[in-house]
């Protein structure tokens, strides 16, 4: 008789004061340099693969990267967490909630402060830049018109050109942006006299089209059903339609039956005594008048059979996505059991159906019978790779527009906000940090030196957005960000990065996270510009205050205790 070796359990590993790791902060130093490479317009790509071959993912995006990348240590593992948390709830602003994050992390070591002084400090200019961007004279806050589709399509336009994984043209971006709003109005319910319920957008991708083939139909898009062919849906005339949804698998198999009690007796044929219960809830389809039959997992062939005999269109396969907005189009209630008669209340209406040829695919377009705030964003592009991150981008863009109907504003794009935040955080507290030190029970010194890390921090996010090599400026009169235009014999006057303010011979500026005499940045009024970028009111008030709030978490560890075994 042997035993199995008993090796002793090994003491769990202690890492006192982290952040002094040399090892650590190389690592932060280094998931810093991949977010802020990647940020912008002209962000680099990064490409992940295994050592082991498969599938290779090009993306700028943070939740592409932060879920792809394994990452050892803890203290990375807690900002990735929180910046992919952050995403999945705002759909944007990832990458300047990491980089905000990490520079104020690496700032706070940089200037030597405290950390209680750094989390008291940080706490308190947060609240003041809540204030700020909260209040009516906030000059980085712009009203989201929705009698004009011009702040929509922006602010989808600003998402999509962030993102140069998705390689397209001024032209393509543009079509897409549009298709993202219209997308966006059609899930807005217009006739509800109950409480209002968001509509959906179900998104196709067909891979080898141009993207001008893109677009976008109220109502939703599936494949056409096998042997399905235009005769046969002139043969049902003009509509509505009665329509039946089931969620259990019709295959016949006993496995696929579900939680249901079955008697049987001595001698029956099982399969074919399931197949006389299909045949029969077919019977009762056809004499209910039902035109289409849908079902989530598998019909029966017998069962197709007979409903195309009857002139009833089948639709199997449908899968769980299709699920909630087939049920919203039609207003059915989803049948889970084909052994009891279907309820007089599960019947649901579509107004018609029609073939949809889009690129190279076939569909079935369904037509809501009211107002079920469907649509079917059908996106096209040139590569498998491309047309992934294009999903991803305008799925993220429609949802910030959403987001829009709560809080009813954008901010300034282009680093503009970032500029122009820092500097009123500077003025504010160069007249008030003696009594605000005084406050939280700091000295007046420390206090200085933790608003320029956090100014610091805000700047190097601007900074971030600029890869070739350009200096970035500030002027001294509105605060927003600029970059030397290299094509100078152009007509065009320059603007800065947002596009709001144009440039003027008197209008001084200074290279941007340098000394500068601190101003008081001027309200921008009567100008007929609008601005060109946008990024999201929400999102990146969300990602400023979680960014903080992570930051003075990760400085206040002090031991990482990891277990071994």
């Amino acid at each position: 008789m042997s035993m199995s070796r008993i090796c002793k359990k090994k003491p769990a590993m202690c890492t006192d004061e982290p952040l002094s790791d040399s090892n650590i902060c190389q690592k932060i130093a280094l998931l810093r340099n991949i977010l802020s490479t990647a940020y912008g317009p002209t962000g680099r790509l990064k490409q992940i693969h295994n050592n082991v071959g498969g599938h290779v993912l090009t993306t700028s995006t943070s939740t592409a990267l932060l879920k792809r990348v394994d990452m050892s240590e803890p203290l990375l593992k807690l900002i990735s967490t929180s910046v992919q948390h952050h995403t999945a709830r705002y759909s944007d602003c990832g990458l300047f909630m990491g980089i905000f994050m990490l520079r104020l992390i690496e700032n706070t070591q940089k200037y030597n402060l405290r950390t209680v002084v750094a989390a008291k400090s940080y706490k308190h200019l947060v609240e003041e830049c809540n204030l700020y961007l909260k209040g009516d004279s906030c000059g980085c806050k712009v009203s989201v018109d929705f009698s004009s589709c011009d702040s929509l399509v922006a602010l989808a336009r600003s998402m999509i050109t962030s993102k140069p994984a998705c390689m397209l043209n001024s032209r393509e971006t543009q079509h897409i942006s549009s298709l993202i709003a219209q997308a966006f109005l059609y899930s807005i319910p217009c006739n509800s006299p109950d409480v209002a319920c968001f509509g959906r957008t179900v998104t196709i991708g067909i891979e080898g089209q141009p993207v001008s083939d893109s677009s976008v139909f109220p109502g939703l898009l599936v494949d056409v059903p096998e042997m399905l062919q235009p005769a046969d849906l002139k043969r049902l005339g003009s509509g509505p339609f009665k329509v039946v949804v089931f969620s259990a698998s019709l295959s016949g198999d006993m496995s696929e039956v579900g939680d249901v009690t079955l008697e049987i007796h001595r001698g029956v044929d099982l399969e074919l005594d399931l197949l006389q219960q299909l045949l029969k809830l077919g019977e009762q389809v056809v004499k209910d008048k039902v035109s289409l039959f849908a079902c989530q997992k598998v019909v029966h062939p017998v069962l197709q059979h007979y409903f195309r005999e009857h002139g009833v269109v089948v639709i199997e396969r449908l899968g769980l996505a299709l699920m909630e907005p087939f049920i919203q189009i039609s207003g059915a209630r989803a049948v889970a059991s084909p052994c009891s008669p279907v309820p007089a209340e599960a019947y649901g209406l579509v107004r018609g159906f029609c073939f949809q040829s889009c690129g190279s695919r076939e569909l079935l377009h369904l037509l809501p019978s009211e107002d079920a705030a469907i649509s079917t964003l059908v996106l096209c592009h040139r590569n498998e790779t491309m047309l992934e991150e294009l999903k991803m981008t305008c799925q993220r863009a429609e949802h910030v527009l959403r987001l829009t109907l709560r809080e009813p504003y954008a901010l300034l794009g282009g680093g503009c906000t970032e500029t122009l935040l820092a500097t009123h955080i500077t003025h504010m507290n160069q007249s008030t940090a003696t009594t605000t030190a005084a406050a939280l029970g700091v000295s007046h010194s420390e206090f200085i030196m933790a608003v320029k890390a956090f100014c610091s921090s805000l700047h190097a996010v601007a900074l971030s957005l600029e890869h070739d090599g350009q200096d970035c400026l500030i002027d001294l009169t509105y605060a927003h960000r600029w970059v030397p235009d290299i094509y100078p014999q152009t007509s065009a006057r320059q603007t800065c990065g947002c596009g709001l303010v144009e440039d003027r011979s008197d209008l001084e500026k200074t290279p941007l996270n340098t000394a500068c005499h601190t101003v008081s940045p001027v309200f921008l009024e009567n100008t007929d510009n609008r601005p060109r970028i946008l990024d999201s009111f929400s999102a990146k008030l969300n990602a400023l205050n979680v960014a903080v709030e992570m930051a003075n978490f990760v400085l206040d560890v002090k031991y990482i205790i990891k277990d071994i075994n």
